[in-house]
């Protein structure tokens, strides 16, 4: 049986139209690629939140190292070392104003002791040395190294009333072999 196909004599209309729902199908494909695309990027940023790149830098493991061994302090002047010790114990119960101290038979202000950052080192990119010293009336009594590292992350921070941000750095900071986590 022979089939009798005369393309030749088609409407012109009907290959336009043809045409036309063609591109439409094409666009509509088009959209939809991209649709996907954004559900599977949102995705994994709902999976990535919280990870952060810092277990697999030589330099956190570097920052740990340091913190162990090296965050140390050296106590200059024993007597306003123990003083400063009271002091910190006792700040809620005398506001923060003055102590008496029982063993030197003196009144000390709170506000006189201070912390002032001497030397600031960068050893990388991302870690940073500290050498700070605490004063009683600008006379030093206890010298100490701490650290900070930067690194790098996805962070979903925020509420509903705050709004929702991304975080993408954080900083942990080590002194007195403690590291805590800082923003």
């Amino acid at each position: 049986m022979k089939k009798d196909i005369r393309t030749h004599e088609a409407d012109i209309n009907l290959v336009k139209k043809f045409l036309d729902y063609a591109e439409c199908a094409d666009a509509s494909y088009a959209s939809l690629k991209y649709a996907l695309y954004l559900i599977f990027g949102i995705f994994v940023i709902a999976l990535l939140n919280g990870c952060s790149f810092k277990y697999i830098d030589p330099q956190y493991y570097e920052f740990k190292r340091l913190c162990k061994k090296e965050a140390q302090g050296i106590i200059l002047n024993n007597i306003l070392f123990n003083l400063y010790l009271k002091a910190k114990q006792k700040i809620s119960f005398y506001n923060g104003i003055k102590f008496y101290d029982e063993i030197t038979k003196q009144e000390f202000l709170v506000d006189n002791f201070e912390l002032k950052s001497r030397k600031n080192r960068d050893i990388s990119n991302r870690l940073r040395e500290f050498k700070n010293v605490y004063y009683y009336k600008n006379e030093p009594f206890y010298e100490f190294l701490s650290f900070s590292y930067n690194y790098k992350g996805l962070f979903l921070k925020g509420d509903e009333a705050a709004g929702w941000h991304w975080e993408n750095e954080r900083a942990l900071y080590c002194k007195d072999h403690i590291i805590e986590t800082r923003r």
